[in-house]
């Protein structure tokens, strides 16, 4: 559209901010809102982030102490409240159910490493706690549940090892046919030192066919 006068223009002015100017301030106020609250969130996160690793080091430090899993559990209960959102808490509580379970607490151990289970969000710390509670059980004698928390899809680094648990599991339910299977896929997969997985696998006689698969 062409203007003939500079007051047609001024007036086409006025007429279009009377239309959207709302808008362009609305919007204006919006977009200063979510970059000072991005900016807010980010120092919040930051400020959590650093209590929170000041608090896992100092539970760290606990281990020197005369009752670590005591005094641990303290702090953890503190990171657990306060900082719960941050990938510490997790990690505090593997670092606590290795307390307990050290002090011979191992249903302390497993009750810490429930709550890791249940609240993580990394699927790596998730499957650390996993097998560190099917070992405790294997440990109980309580095959089954063991198997229970042992049956569910791992990272590929991870196989090895629940594998091997399993067959350490389903020895102790006379299980033998299924141990064998478990050690020979622990075996392909392992990439650490195999001596103890085939001392276990050649305790068990010959490889049952198509038993790895």
């Amino acid at each position: 559209m062409e203007f003939e006068t500079e007051e047609q223009q001024v007036e086409a002015l006025k007429k279009w901010w009377k239309e959207n100017g709302k808008q362009i301030i609305f919007g204006t106020v919006i977009g200063f809102g979510l970059i000072i609250g991005w900016r807010y969130y980010l120092d919040y996160s930051v400020k959590q982030t650093s209590e929170a690793s000041a608090l896992f080091e100092q539970m760290l430090s606990k281990n020197s102490e005369s009752s670590p899993a005591a005094n641990k559990q303290a702090v953890f209960e503190k990171i657990k409240k306060d900082y719960d959102g941050t990938p510490y808490s997790s990690s505090a509580g593997l670092v606590l159910a290795k307390s307990y379970y050290d002090a011979g607490n191992k249903d302390k151990a497993l009750e810490t490493l429930d709550y890791v289970i249940t609240n993580t969000k990394d699927k790596i710390i998730s499957q650390v706690a996993q097998q560190r509670k099917a070992r405790i059980l294997i440990d109980l004698g309580k095959a089954e549940q063991a198997l229970l928390v042992l049956s569910t899809d791992v990272d590929k680094s991870f196989i090895a090892i629940f594998e091997e648990l399993k067959g350490d599991a389903f020895i102790l339910t006379g299980d033998i046919e299924n141990a064998k299977k478990a050690y020979d896929k622990a075996l392909l997969n392992s990439t650490a030192d195999k001596t103890l997985l085939q001392m276990k696998r050649d305790d068990l006689g010959e490889t049952t066919a198509g038993s790895a698969a």
